[in-house]
């Protein structure tokens, strides 16, 4: 008989990066619900302090994901407050900025791509060391990352350009393919979700409300923006048991309009 599944993470330790907003928040507070112990990551200290009170985290890190040291410093203290390795990882920290790409410097792009990219390969790669050097999460081989990609990795946007952006999401896109390879041997899945215009506070399309409106109406085929939440239960599922077979995968969570 087929053992059982599930979507539970009960006795499971978990880190979330860009933890204190959007996404990342959304992540942590499910993955809360589903029995885990968390760890929520962020840049400023802040936000992630009342973050970790409100959500009821185990721990809040504050750290910048740029910073190679800083992310090393950040996986030991998660590593001391939960007891062991996170065996799960929700890496949402990111930025979003719109410029035409002749207007971007080389600041604004290295901005971008540092925060988006590097960031998402730095804390990969501190998680993944962190468990071999535990060794019971790759034992058990229920280990799982997920990244956070964009539908900005597969398609354009005239009206709001963001070459940096586009290509960081891109970047992420081909990075959880390769570590998906390099770690399975390690028992480690690696997927990722690619979000379309969610309500979060990076969200700039419902700047103008009359615009957006329109934008949704026109390319959007569920016309409705998406939630957080939402794109929460797609990364937990892709963490989960019940997606013990799925590594390497960009799931896209855009309500339609990478359809049409």
């Amino acid at each position: 008989m087929t053992a059982a599944v599930s979507d539970r993470f009960d006795g499971r330790r978990a880190l979330v990066t860009g933890g204190a907003s959007g996404i990342g928040r959304a992540s942590a507070e499910l993955l809360l619900e589903r029995g885990a112990q968390v760890a929520v990551l962020d840049r400023e200290a802040d936000p992630i302090a009342e973050a970790k009170d409100e959500l009821g985290a185990a721990v809040g890190v504050a750290a910048d994901v740029r910073d190679g040291a800083a992310v090393g410093d950040a996986l030991g203290r998660v590593v001391e407050a939960l007891g062991g390795p996170p065996e799960v990882l929700v890496n949402a920290a990111g930025v979003y900025r719109i410029a035409a790409a002749a207007d971007i410097d080389e600041t604004g792009w290295d901005e971008v791509l540092d925060t988006n990219l590097r960031g998402s390969f730095l804390v990969a790669r501190e998680f993944v060391g962190a468990l071999r050097a535990g060794r019971s999460a790759r034992d058990a081989g229920r280990a799982s990352v997920v990244n956070l990609a964009s539908t900005a990795a597969l398609v354009a946007d005239g009206g709001e350009p963001a070459a940096h952006y586009n290509a960081s999401k891109a970047g992420v896109v081909a990075l959880t393919k390769q570590l998906a390879v390099e770690w399975a041997g390690d028992g480690v899945r690696v997927n990722a979700v690619a979000p379309g215009v969610i309500d979060t506070p990076m969200l700039r399309l419902m700047d103008d409300p009359a615009n957006g409106r329109s934008f949704l109406d026109a390319r959007v085929p569920l016309r409705r923006l998406g939630r957080a939440a939402e794109v929460a239960e797609v990364a937990l599922f892709l963490l989960s048991e019940r997606a013990s077979y799925v590594t390497g995968a960009t799931i896209v969570v855009d309500g339609g309009a990478t359809a049409t």
